[in-house]
């Protein structure tokens, strides 16, 4: 059996392992309820799907949820050629659960696809059996569920392939420019490495499991603090390189993220 089907209610801090599970994939609609990643306590809302493989985090319900869960082994889909070609999809099913863009995240449905999704789903529930794996009836049903999925990927212009070196890429840019903070805004990060603003937000959260501003925020804390060590730089030298407006606008930045002054700081270096 390399694919099987459950539609349950899922109780209050009950688990969903995948490798306990003996299958490659899972695809996951969550109907009711809340799921939560064990690992980042990230949430997923109902009304959403979620894409898993042996590598995903463990998962459990912060109250009763009522969830549908595709299990698939690889070799279901041993045809990807045939699998592209007939369906005419961009990417195999394999391309979508293994991919680091989408590991470990939800995406949310629109009314429209919600109803879509729940029908391909009540469809597979009703006819599933013991020779489901054979069914050409639920192949070409789980095919569907793939070409909208692709389709809502594409609106959000989510590249499924997209190589996992982005995020050092992203690092290195963030050095080049931390001295030019028009540069850094979002909406200029997300232009120069082709993707939405609402991905990057939600891709740099999930690297590297903070905001994409309290990362920058540090980087700018952290260059501020050795140049007050260092004795070679003025105040004003450091608000010029640094981008800040004047003294009181990095004095303040400073102050919220450290409870203390840069002043007080620099003295604190020098009495130790």
């Amino acid at each position: 059996m390399n694919i099987t089907f459950a539609a349950q209610k899922i109780k209050h801090k009950q688990k969903i392992e995948l490798k306990e599970q003996g299958f490659d994939f899972a695809l996951v609609y969550i109907e009711e309820g809340i799921l939560v990643s064990k690992k980042t306590n990230v949430k997923f809302p109902k009304e959403n799907i979620l894409f898993l493989n042996i590598d995903s985090e463990i998962l459990e319900t912060k109250k009763d949820s009522n969830v549908s869960i595709l299990y698939f082994s690889n070799c279901y889909f041993k045809d990807l050629h045939h699998i592209q070609q007939n369906f005419r999809l961009s990417y195999n099913p394999v391309d979508i659960f293994n991919s680091p863009i989408l590991l470990n995240k939800s995406l949310s449905l629109k009314k429209e696809n919600r109803k879509v999704v729940e029908k391909v789903i009540a469809l597979i529930q009703q006819d599933i059996s013991e020779d489901a794996t054979s069914s050409i009836f639920i192949f070409h049903q789980i095919m569907s569920l793939f070409g909208l999925i692709e389709g809502i990927l594409k609106d959000l212009e989510l590249p499924i392939n997209q190589s996992q070196d982005m995020a050092q890429e992203i690092e290195q840019y963030i050095m080049q420019n931390i001295y030019f903070p028009d540069k850094l805004q979002i909406k200029s990060i997300a232009d120069k490495f082709q993707i939405s603003a609402n991905y990057f937000g939600a891709f740099f959260k999930k690297k590297y499991v903070k905001s994409y501003k309290i990362y920058v925020d540090d980087i700018r804390i952290q260059l501020i603090e050795e140049r007050l060590v260092s004795n070679r730089y003025t105040m004003r030298q450091i608000v010029d390189e640094l981008g800040f407006n004047d003294e009181s606008h990095l004095t303040n930045f400073y102050k919220k993220k450290r409870n203390t002054t840069p002043s007080l700081f620099k003295k604190s270096k020098k009495i130790a």
